[in-house]
């Protein structure tokens, strides 16, 4: 199960459509496991600071808001007061996502006029819609899955999303089409958008249930590797569990004594302890894509390389935000892989939109950047750089 691509239009800072696109058409015969069928499925993300890189992840994860149960709930309370483009007069942000599921092609189109509430949405698959809705026409949705002929039709008085009303209230056959909107509803379960150098509860999308950081290492039964991976990390130290039972907590062993791991541990040993909470979880089979923002924030280049290489031997979709140029690199993933966002701030010249520089806004795939042939053998930070400061 894949994103493809998803294009955003007059969300937060993005005024006219933006789109991001996964597909490759490249065929690198390197680190051949960052892409799946032709589509990006470890990413890293660059761009100047206020260039888009967190919106985008907030608008990629925008698909949770209205189909998870508990994604209103997010900590990122700025949706809630900053949705729509400040310089639109427009009512709507629009979303379109294509996924692939199995070899199933599945788009996922609608506009909402703030973070939770759906004016219009269609549901294809392999380019035929079975879920329509406009509520700006008329509050009775199209359902042409199989299994739903019994539902009712008419939302008025409601402003649920018909994908989510169709999940709670249908049993659908097992067509191909069932099928796969039980994927989709599935991939958008197990999305996530986090920081690892925010508080662990400041993330958005995926449900999951809050507990410390300690207690759920614990619980899982994975002390001993989280031992290691500090260890590995260069954070030497030996962890030991404390506490009475239902209050676990993770201590430091010094020679003295013991010190709780919240009390003693600096903000990137902290920030490591974040990254291994989201790590089990993804580690597990829990999540199925997550957009980690600026995620090595309190981490050295040599760590931060290793948490590519960690996050990269996954199943899990991820796409990783950076100021890093010493992880541009071909021994870690392919120039595929490796993004530049253009455009956050857009003008408008005899109608086509540009940034600054009189470029298109929109995702750069490294490759796209350079008038060569790129192999495994080049250099990737040293020309990115050389185009930065050219």
């Amino acid at each position: 199960m894949m994103l493809v691509s998803v294009s955003i239009k007059n969300f937060r800072n993005f005024d006219d459509w933006f789109e991001f696109d996964l597909k490759t058409t490249k065929n690198y015969e390197f680190n051949e496991h960052a892409v799946a069928n032709g589509v990006v499925k470890h990413a890293m993300i660059y761009g100047q600071n206020g260039g888009g890189k967190s919106n985008l992840g907030l608008a990629v994860l925008d698909i949770t808001c209205h189909l998870n149960d508990m994604a209103s709930n997010s900590a990122l309370a700025g949706l809630y007061s900053n949705y729509l483009n400040a310089n639109s007069c427009e009512a709507l942000a629009e979303f379109k996502y294509c996924f692939k599921f199995d070899g199933i092609d599945v788009t996922y189109l609608y506009g909402k006029k703030d973070v939770n509430t759906v004016v219009y949405e269609r549901l294809e698959v392999n380019g035929k819609a079975y879920i329509e809705l406009d509520r700006r026409i008329s509050s009775v949705a199209v359902f042409e899955l199989k299994g739903t002929e019994n539902l009712k039709r008419d939302l008025s008085g409601s402003t649920i999303s018909a994908l989510k009303y169709v999940n709670a209230n249908a049993i659908l056959e097992d067509s191909v089409e069932g099928k796969a909107f039980k994927c989709l509803m599935s991939f958008v379960k197990g999305m996530v958008f986090f920081r690892t150098l925010s508080k662990r509860s400041e993330h958005h999308g995926v449900e999951v249930e809050i507990k410390r950081i300690s207690k759920e290492i614990i619980d899982a039964g994975y002390l001993k590797d989280f031992e290691d991976f500090l260890n590995e990390s260069g954070v030497e130290c030996h962890l030991a569990e404390s506490g009475p039972k239902g209050d676990e907590r993770i201590d430091f062993v010094f020679d003295g004594r013991n010190v709780e791991f919240s009390l003693a541990a600096s903000s990137g040993t902290q920030s490591l302890g974040i990254f291994y909470f989201w790590w089990l979880k993804l580690k597990q089979g829990e999540l199925t894509f997550a957009y980690i923002d600026e995620f090595d924030a309190f981490y050295h280049h040599a760590l931060a390389k290793k948490v590519v290489k960690r996050l990269s031997s996954l199943s899990c979709q991820t796409i990783l935000t950076t100021h890093n140029t010493s992880i541009m690199s071909n021994d870690l993933l392919r120039p595929d892989c490796y993004f530049e966002v253009k455009g956050n701030v857009s003008f408008r010249n005899k109608g086509v939109i540009t940034d600054k520089s009189g470029e298109k806004p929109g995702m750069y795939p490294f490759f796209s950047l350079v008038n060569k042939e790129l192999r495994k053998a080049h250099n990737l930070e040293k020309i990115y750089k050389g185009l930065v400061n050219g």
